[in-house]
């Protein structure tokens, strides 16, 4: 039987959600057709659940540890280099139960994930981020990323890091067909890329035709720092996107459109016109670029270009917080955007055929309701993860906070 939930909804008056797909059924005016499941009065309003198209939930794990005050090299030193090689199953969950829940308290019911820390245990570790997607009650786009390439010249820590991440792009391939097992109605599965600089030419080929024979959006940090563009004249005698839009022009892959692109700060005019030309998309992580000193990126002109762009916080040791609505506005504010360029960081997104971020018939129904201006309730697929201001899953939240904090307090100990 369908769920019905009552309130206000632009024009509407209820909404209707089909519980086996968990998508929205019907929106509705008048009197609802069954007596509703969930009822909110004048004092509420409902709209589309907020989307995080770029994280790193197990980053979370490294609040504690984090400085403000640290540019991205230190960052990395301080945070991922340091304790890659350590991190564990049970590491990661803690990480990401505690990312999602509070990406879940700011009114995101959706995550695109980028995760790289496989430690050379297959799936293991992947798998414990969707356990905690799963049990926090998020919808997640898992990016499986690839990374194969080990840099011989870096630290130690730094190049231990980069050997615990490494997977063969034939390695990387098949288990991201595993988790295809996996997948339900809020979690879908993709290959990912992490960057020019992780990733050698022949897995960035794999990876964008691989996601082509998925039908699968593929994620990859792009020019988040300068390192890329001198990388890829050093190697190719063209800047990144250029080689992005070479290898389609000399056949290597079919298409460019579904990649979504992270960052974008250190772009030409020219590279910008090639991810229009090309339908690309762009994730900003704006405060994560200023605070960790990358740079900024040019999002006006992204937006007056027409490209598709969406609004990411990256991983939460290196923002301010993990919420999207603190980022538009930190967006809207440093680029001065009116009111209908800050609509374009709102876009929906295509999840694997799965459309978020918009309530519309064939849409998910994933629901924020607000009371006076206040996040009150969220439903996932039509499914309540917070109801009166207070998380379903908040005994499994305050637990994995409790493991993060007495593991830092441990390891401080010595």
């Amino acid at each position: 039987m369908d769920i019905v939930i009552e309130g206000k909804y632009k024009d509407f008056d209820y909404i209707t959600v089909d519980p086996i797909s968990g998508t929205v059924r019907e929106l509705g005016m008048g009197r609802p057709p069954k007596e509703p499941d969930y009822s909110f009065g004048e004092s509420y309003v409902l709209s589309e659940g907020d989307l995080n198209a770029h994280s790193h939930p197990e980053q979370s794990i490294y609040v504690e540890i984090a400085d403000k005050s640290w540019d991205l090299a230190r960052w990395c030193r301080e945070t991922i280099y340091k304790y890659s090689v350590e991190m564990t199953a049970e590491m990661v969950y803690h990480g990401c139960v505690r990312a999602f829940g509070r990406m879940l308290s700011y009114g995101e019911t959706s995550v695109v994930v980028s995760f790289y820390c496989h430690n050379k245990r297959g799936n293991e570790l992947d798998l414990a981020v969707i356990k905690a997607a799963h049990e926090v009650g998020i919808r997640l786009f898992f990016g499986r990323m690839n990374y194969d390439l080990v840099n011989p010249q870096a630290y130690p820590e730094k190049r231990a890091s980069q050997i615990s991440y490494y997977e063969s792009p034939e390695e990387a391939e098949k288990n991201f067909i595993c988790l295809l097992n996996c997948e339900t109605g809020t979690l879908k599965v993709a290959p990912a890329l992490h960057s020019f600089h992780a990733n050698t030419l022949d897995a960035v080929i794999g990876g964008v035709n691989l996601g082509v024979e998925y039908g699968r959006k593929v994620q990859f940090h792009l020019s988040e720092d300068e390192g890329d563009v001198k990388i890829c004249l050093e190697n190719y005698g063209m800047r990144p996107v250029e080689v992005l839009a070479d290898l389609k022009e000399t056949g290597k892959v079919p298409s460019l459109d579904h990649l979504l692109l992270s960052d974008c700060v250190w772009t030409s005019r020219r590279e910008k016109e090639l991810i229009r030309e090309h339908g690309m998309s762009v994730v900003f992580n704006g405060r994560m670029n200023e605070r960790v000193k990358a740079g900024t990126a040019e999002v006006r002109e992204y937006i007056e270009m027409g490209v598709p762009v969406y609004v990411g916080t990256d991983g939460e040791a290196s923002n301010d917080d993990l919420s999207i609505d603190n980022e538009r506005k930190w967006q809207s504010e440093k680029h001065r955007l009116s009111e209908d360029e800050e609509k374009m960081l709102r876009r929906p997104f295509e999840m694997a055929g799965v459309r978020v971020g918009e309530l519309a018939p064939g849409s998910a129904a994933d629901i924020k309701v607000c009371r006076n201006g206040k996040l009150d309730s969220l439903f996932v697929g039509g499914m309540a993860v917070m109801m009166a201001g207070e998380l379903l899953s908040k005994d499994i939240i305050s637990d994995s906070e409790a493991f993060i904090k007495d593991m830092w307090e441990r390891k401080k100990a010595g």
